[in-house]
C-alpha cells in the first residue's frame, strides 16, 4: 500500500498541497506548471490573517465573478456538462494553510484515527506519489486498485454476497454544516466540542470559491478531495456505531473509495440491514444512494472489476507476436469508438487509445530495406514469405541494393478518414480527448504534405472548438497545433490558458480585486508556462511524467 497523506507532519502536508500536481487534479498539457506561481503566494501571503488581506474598497470573492478559473467538460459533445476548476491560487493558499496548519492538521489526525474502525476500510486517502511517477497520477490509480478491486477480489474466498453502491453527486450535495458535525465527531461516543474554528474556516473559502453558495464541494484539487474525506470519514464511524448498536452479529466488512461502497457478508439478510444503516447514515449528511448503480451480487469476483474493464478483457483486440488482430488501423480505431459509446470516458478506453497509439508509434518507426522493394504484404502487416536457397543464391549474382530507410504508410484507410474517428472519440469522450488527439497527433504528423497537415488540424478544430464547454480540447489542439501557430504569429484558441502560452497579453486569470494590491500586484503568472518545455514542444501530444500511460 501506498503512504497517504496522514504519514506526513503538518509542514510536509502543506508542501504536498502547495504542488502543481496536487493543484490540478487533472491533465494538462506538460507546459503548464504552476509551482512558482503558489511557491509566490505562499511568500507573499504567509501567515498574514485573511481579515487583513481583503480590500476594503473592494466585495468580498463570494460576490464577485470569475475568482476561479473555470474549465468546462462537455461529457457527451451535447449537454451534459462537468465544470472543474482551476481554483483562485489566494482562497486555494488560505484553504491548504487552514488544514494543514501545525493545531488543525493535528486535530485532523485525531480525527480520523477515531475514523478508522474495525471491518470498514477506506481507501480512498490522498497518496504519496514516487518521485517520479510511471504515468499521471500512477500512484493514485494503484492504490485504487489494490485497495478496492483487488482486495474486493479477495474477499470472494470468504463471502458470498457483495452490495455495491454509491453517492449521487457526492461533491455537490455536502452540507456544509456536516464539517462541523465531523469536527465535533457529533451523535458518535466519541462526541466533544472542536476548540478551533477550523469547520466554519473550512466553510468560509469553500463558499469564496463558490460565489457564495453554501453546499458542495469544488472539484479539481487534491485538497478538495481531503476535506471531503473528512466528512466520508465521519460518516464510516456513523455506521460502525449504527451497525453496532443494530447488534448485527455475522461477519461483514465494507470497503470504501470516496463515494463508492462495497459489503461483504455471508448473511443477506444481515447484509441488507447494513444497506439500509448505510442509506440512513448518508441520508443524514445530505447524500443519496445512485440506484441505478446500487445491487447485491452473489458474483463478487466479477463485479469487483469494472463493467468496461470486464468488456476490453473480454473483446480486447488480440496482440500477439504478429501484431493486432485487426489487419487495418481504421478498424481498430472504429472498434474504440463503439467500444466508448457502451463505456463512455472509462479508463478502459484511455488503456485502448494508448494500446492503438503505441501500436501506431511502432509502425512508423523507419524501416531499414528498399522502399522500391517494399511488399503488399508487407503494406498489410501479414508476414513476407521466406526466400528459398535456391532465391537467395540468385539474389547473390545480382547487384546489391542500396539499402535505405524508408517509412510505412498507415494501412487499411486514409489518415484523414482515420483523423475522423478519432475526433468523434474525443467528442464523446471528452475525459480521454487527449488520448484520441495523441493519436491523431502522431497519424497527422506522418503525413508529409503540409497543405493537408493543416487542412486536417484545422477541420478537427472546428469540430471540436466550436461546441459549447468545449475549453479542455482547446488545451490540447493547442498542443498540436503551437510550432505552426507560432510561425503563423496567431493563434485561434480563446481559453486564456492557450492565449498565455501563446505569448499573449491576457487578462489576469483570476478576479483578485478582494484582496489588497499589495498582494497580488507581482504574481508571476508567466511562470505558469515553462517556457523550455514549451520551446521542445512537437506536433505530437507528449504526456508529462515519463511520458506514457498504462492503465490498470
Amino acid at each position: 500500500m501506498a503512504k497517504n497523506i496522514l504519514t506526513l507532519n503538518s509542514s510536509e502536508a502543506i508542501e504536498f498541497f502547495l504542488k502543481s500536481e496536487q493543484y490540478h487534479g487533472f491533465e494538462l498539457p506538460e507546459y503548464f506548471v504552476f509551482d512558482t506561481l503558489l511557491r509566490s503566494v505562499r511568500e507573499v501571503v504567509g501567515d498574514t490573517p485573511y481579515d487583513e488581506c481583503l480590500n476594503p474598497d473592494a466585495c468580498r470573492p463570494e460576490r464577485l465573478d470569475g475568482v476561479n478559473l473555470d474549465i468546462l467538460l462537455n461529457k457527451d459533445g451535447r449537454y451534459a456538462v462537468r465544470p472543474i476548476i482551476l481554483a483562485n491560487p489566494y482562497l486555494y493558499y488560505f484553504l491548504v494553510r487552514e488544514v494543514c496548519s501545525e493545531p488543525s492538521w493535528t486535530i485532523i489526525k485525531g480525527l480520523f484515527e477515531k475514523f478508522t474502525v474495525p471491518h470498514l476500510t477506506s481507501c480512498a486517502m490522498p497518496v504519496i506519489p514516487n518521485e517520479k511517477e510511471a504515468f499521471y497520477k500512477s500512484a493514485t490509480i494503484l492504490n485504487w486498485w489494490n485497495g478496492m478491486e483487488q482486495r474486493s477480489i479477495e474477499l470472494a474466498l470468504e463471502y458470498r454476497y457483495m452490495f455495491v453502491t454509491d453517492i449521487t453527486n457526492c461533491y455537490g450535495s455536502v452540507n456544509p454544516q456536516a464539517f462541523e458535525w465531523a469536527f465535533d465527531i457529533k451523535g458518535t461516543e466519541f462526541e466533544h466540542p472542536c476548540e478551533l474554528p477550523i469547520a466554519a474556516n473550512i466553510q468560509k473559502y469553500l463558499s469564496a470559491m463558490q460565489q457564495g453558495r453554501n453546499i458542495g464541494i469544488p472539484q479539481g484539487s487534491a485538497i478538495f478531495d481531503f476535506v471531503g474525506e473528512i466528512i466520508l470519514g465521519y460518516s464510516d464511524l456513523l455506521l460502525h456505531e449504527a451497525i453496532r448498536r443494530a447488534q448485527i452479529t455475522s461477519a461483514y466488512e465494507i470497503i470504501r473509495y470516496r463515494d463508492d461502497y462495497r459489503i461483504f457478508c455471508n448473511d443477506r439478510n444481515a447484509l441488507e440491514k447494513i444497506s439500509y444503516l448505510l442509506q440512513h447514515t448518508l441520508e443524514g449528511l445530505n447524500f443519496r444512494m445512485n440506484s441505478q448503480k446500487t445491487r447485491i451480487s452473489e458474483s463478487i469476483v466479477t463485479d469487483s472489476v469494472k463493467p468496461d474493464k470486464l468488456a476490453y478483457i473480454f473483446n480486447t483486440p488480440i496482440f500477439n507476436k504478429k501484431g493486432c488482430d485487426f489487419d487495418s488501423f481504421e478498424k481498430h480505431l472504429l472498434y474504440i469508438l463503439m467500444f466508448a459509446r457502451k463505456y463512455p470516458d472509462s479508463g478502459s478506453v484511455k488503456t485502448m487509445l494508448s494500446d492503438i497509439d503505441k501500436r501506431i508509434k511502432k509502425w512508423l518507426e523507419p524501416q531499414k530495406g528498399t522502399s522500391l522493394t517494399v511488399s503488399i504484404a508487407e503494406i498489410l502487416g501479414t508476414e513476407i514469405p521466406q526466400k528459398t536457397a535456391e532465391t537467395k543464391t540468385a539474389e547473390v549474382e545480382e547487384t546489391e541494393p542500396v539499402i535505405e530507410t524508408y517509412s510505412r504508410p498507415l494501412v487499411g484507410g486514409s489518415v484523414r478518414a482515420m483523423s475522423a474517428i478519432c475526433t468523434q472519440i474525443a467528442l464523446e469522450n471528452v475525459g480521454a480527448c487527449h488520448y484520441a488527439l495523441r493519436v491523431l497527433s502522431r497519424m497527422v504528423d506522418s503525413l508529409t504534405d503540409e497543405d493537408e497537415k493543416r487542412d486536417i488540424i484545422c477541420k478537427v478544430y472546428a469540430k471540436l472548438c466550436t461546441q459549447p464547454n468545449s475549453t479542455y480540447n482547446q488545451l490540447w489542439l493547442q498542443n498540436i497545433t503551437y510550432q505552426h501557430d507560432k510561425q503563423a504569429g496567431t493563434s485561434p484558441y480563446t481559453l486564456s490558458l492557450c492565449q498565455l502560452a501563446a505569448g499573449n497579453e491576457v487578462a489576469p486569470l483570476w478576479n483578485n480585486d478582494w484582496l489588497k494590491p499589495r498582494f497580488t500586484d507581482c504574481l508571476p503568472y508567466e511562470s505558469i508556462v515553462d517556457a523550455e518545455t514549451l520551446r521542445k514542444v512537437t506536433p505530437v501530444i507528449v504526456f508529462r511524467e515519463v511520458r506514457a500511460y498504462y492503465e490498470n
